[in-house]
């Protein structure tokens, strides 16, 4: 294989793995944004109509701890997985006598 078309599947390897985590971020952010706009209708509805229970603290609550797992993920959950993903590859060469 020349250096070109090596630097060429190094490449492609990178983009794809870019293009992955892009993706993962913005369902991030959107997950973000609705979830903004979503509690932010719910505590206005709440306080306009039943001031005195404030009920919007429970779907808040339930729904920023899947938000805070899901930006777990999406942060620091990739480095982790590649890692783990990285050791599993490297343990199937040795296993074949490639390493």
């Amino acid at each position: 294989m020349s250096t070109s078309d090596e630097r060429s599947r190094i490449e492609q390897s990178i983009r794809h793995k870019a293009r992955s985590r892009v993706r993962k971020k913005l369902g991030f952010y959107w997950h973000a944004a609705v979830f903004a706009m979503a509690n932010g209708a719910m505590i206005a509805i709440n306080l306009q109509h039943s001031p005195d229970y404030h009920w919007f603290v429970w779907p808040l609550c339930g729904w920023g701890a899947a938000l805070a797992l899901h930006g777990f993920a999406t942060f620091q959950g990739s480095g982790m997985s590649e890692a783990m993903i990285e050791a599993e590859v490297q343990r199937e060469l040795a296993k074949r006598g490639l390493v």
